[in-house]
């Protein structure tokens, strides 16, 4: 029996490698092992994507959520743009907001996804997937707009401080 799966071989091992990367994240598998509920040898083979053995051997969310705790959303980061979606860490509610960081990032990655998208467009005015691929269009996109989300939130949460006083 086949099955029709609506993730790609390559959208897993995408997957595969950001779990990789996230171990290294957590310092390495012994490491990330001690904060998780598995062993270093099933974390080495959440993140082979080369074996045929291990190809559908897949990290859980709850060792996901234990390492991204740790390590912090590097395969988060990965898995929503597989996805098709952002992964917009939300500032801590309370926090003090860092206005002209926050202001710096969105000019920073929208300058640099304007600057991709004109150099795709600058070779026929058009932009091909050839170029989406090549020049990671999507994740410059994606990090402006992740940018812009948390200026976002942090404008709702001075909009709901007015509304309680």
């Amino acid at each position: 029996m086949s099955l029709s799966r609506a993730s790609s071989d390559k959208d897993r091992a995408r997957l595969k490698l950001a779990v990789r990367r996230q171990v290294k994240a957590c310092g390495g598998q012994e490491s990330a092992a001690s904060i998780t509920r598995v062993g270093p040898q099933t974390l080495s083979d959440y993140g082979n994507h080369l074996s045929d053995r291990h190809r559908d051997t897949h990290c859980p969310l709850d060792v996901l959520l234990d390492l991204t705790l740790d390590g912090g959303p590097v395969a988060l980061v990965e898995l929503c743009r597989i996805a098709g979606g952002v992964y917009v860490p939300l500032p801590t509610t309370g926090a003090a907001s860092d206005w002209a960081r926050e202001i710096a990032d969105v000019a920073r990655e929208g300058g640099e996804a304007v600057a991709r998208l004109c150099e795709a467009l600058s070779s026929g005015g058009t932009i091909t997937a050839e170029e989406v691929r090549a020049l990671e269009l999507r994740r410059e996109v994606a990090e402006a707009i992740e940018a812009l989300v948390t200026v976002d939130h942090h404008l709702a949460r001075i909009e709901e401080a007015s509304k309680q006083s």
